[in-house]
């Protein structure tokens, strides 16, 4: 039987950041409600089509198959639409190629045109180039926040009136077992420590060291984790302070462990289409900081402690309140374990699902789907 549904997701070739989780989650979604039998129908009807040298991704009822001859945006620009030709094709990761209209895409935000100075030129290029046509010629398109999708519209100037809010999970961080090893490796058995997940421009990380210094907590350290991609974020800034751990890249089982073990988690973002992290933390029981940016709101609501993304005498404040208040902070964790729980990535799927539906019929054609890497 042919399949009917193709689903691109180059994220098996990719670095593991955010459009490439929300991938990955949304397939082990969708393999997971398979597996329950809410969409028995498709089982032994999905595949992952990747680019050669894609690595594996461990589900029961999804398999990859690794096709085509090149790889990154000639993969999908080119190949793509070869083997997606006739099908219904969805993208997760906020492209997908821009002859296909018989498609899904969910864009995830407008940064590169909101934010170039955050991404490397020619990343900024060519999302800016694609993203407006996508959301022009494609069927339907999906974003992750009420704010991203005013944001797509504003600054690329397209007509996002039916664009559908999918948001992300976060429920998937619970699910792995906390690797402690990490709190030793970092030397921070015994030490208190805030918490700042990635390193981009964009995440304000020079901000926060900042406020710590300002709040004069000199028993507590300030944690980053994460790695830049040269080519998609481009240059970083140095930050001057004797108390900083960066961590590099961490597995989900070591970030566990640090929400676990952290005060709180510190995030006064310039710019965020969702802002994944501080909800992550808070399901885990870690307070969050963030900026008042509307994204933020919109997502943490008054779960979390926010102020301008730029103002280091507040965020100093919030630092003391949640080191010296142990009330104020359960207040938070109670908070924001109850905000959490809200972003199921079960959730996520049933979305796009539904939405694919309303273009494709997948209960009433019983159709195939495909998850193409990318």
């Amino acid at each position: 039987m042919q399949p009917k549904f193709v689903i691109n997701g180059r994220f098996l070739t990719q670095p593991m950041t955010g459009v490439q989780r929300f991938a990955m989650q949304v397939a082990a979604a969708i393999d997971a409600m398979i597996e329950s039998g809410e969409y028995a129908e498709l089982d032994g009807r999905i595949e992952i089509v990747a680019p050669p040298g894609a690595r594996e991704l461990p589900l029961r009822h999804i398999p990859v198959r690794r096709c085509g001859l090149g790889g990154g945006y000639f993969w999908e620009q080119v190949e793509l639409p070869w083997f997606a030709r006739g099908r219904f094709l969805l993208n997760f990761c906020s492209v997908g190629p821009v002859i296909t209209r018989n498609q899904l895409v969910v864009v995830h935000d407008a940064t590169p045109r909101a934010r170039p100075k955050n991404f490397a030129p020619l990343f900024s290029a060519v999302y800016n180039f694609l993203i407006p046509r996508l959301v022009r010629r494609s069927l339907c398109t999906a974003t992750v926040s009420e704010f991203s999708r005013r944001e797509i519209a504003k600054w690329y100037g397209v007509d996002t009136s039916d664009m559908r809010v999918c948001y992300l999970g976060a429920d998937h961080i619970s699910r792995v077992v906390p690797d402690n090893s990490v709190i030793e490796r970092l030397g921070l058995s015994g030490r208190k420590f805030f918490l700042g997940v990635g390193v981009s421009n964009n995440k304000n990380s020079e901000t926060v060291a900042a406020a710590l210094l300002r709040a004069g907590l000199d028993d507590t350290l300030l944690v980053l984790t994460g790695s830049r991609v040269g080519k998609v974020n481009g240059r970083s800034s140095e930050i001057a302070l004797n108390r900083l751990c960066h961590a590099g890249y961490v597995s989900d089982r070591e970030l566990r462990s640090l929400f676990e073990h952290a005060l709180a988690l510190v995030s006064p973002s310039h710019y965020e289409g969702f802002g994944l992290p501080p909800v992550e933390g808070m399901l885990l029981g870690c307070p969050a900081i963030i900026s008042d940016t509307p994204a933020m709101i919109e997502i943490c609501g008054d779960a979390a402690l926010h102020c301008a993304a730029d103002d280091v005498e507040k965020l100093a404040e919030f630092m003391r309140i949640v080191h010296d208040d142990p009330a104020r902070r359960d207040a938070l964790i109670e908070a924001g374990r109850a905000r959490a729980a809200r972003y199921t990535w079960d959730s996520v799927a049933r979305t796009l699902l539904e939405l694919c539906s309303k273009y494709s019929s997948v209960r009433a054609l019983s159709p195939e789907i495909w998850i193409v890497s990318g």
